[in-house]
């Protein structure tokens, strides 16, 4: 299962390479919160950055035959983002014992903090990448396949 969030469409650009690659289904987790606009983007962050979860529309993804799942998100303030933290506490249960693959997307944050913060405030990956929204597509393509390789 590939499960996503997105706020400008870059991850679920993502989402959709990674989902082609491994046969599935990209499933986006909706933020119900408003983030237009520069005060909404500087709020976020801070939500992002005290541990916030926030409302979301549930892809009501059925993981109970999935033996793996790769989630894509945007980095917020060097954290994990709140709708992707809602739909991971709401379904810690079903992903229990499930390889989790992380893929992030960001400006520039350092790769081994987010995974070393992911993995304190959920579980351990069994796969991690980082691509850089700047990154050519070349670059894209090959973290995406190396997350791909090692979660499979």
């Amino acid at each position: 299962a590939v499960v996503y969030v997105t706020r400008t469409g870059h991850s679920r650009a993502l989402a959709e390479a990674v989902a082609a690659r491994l046969g599935a289904k990209a499933h986006e987790i909706v933020d119900l919160v408003p983030r237009k606009g520069s005060l909404r983007y500087f709020w976020a962050g801070g939500q992002a950055s005290m541990g916030r979860a926030s409302r979301i529309k549930d892809p009501e993804v059925d993981l109970a035959d999935a033996e793996s799942v790769v989630l894509v998100e945007p980095v917020w303030a060097g954290s994990v983002c709140p709708p992707l933290r809602t739909w991971l506490r709401a379904h810690a249960a079903e992903l229990s014992g499930k390889k989790i693959a992380l893929l992030v997307s960001c400006l520039g944050s350092e790769a081994e903090p987010l995974r070393a913060k992911f993995e304190a405030e959920f579980f351990p990956l069994a796969a991690f990448a980082r691509v850089l929204e700047k990154d050519s597509r070349a670059e894209k393509d090959a973290a995406i396949d190396a997350l791909c390789g090692a979660i499979r």
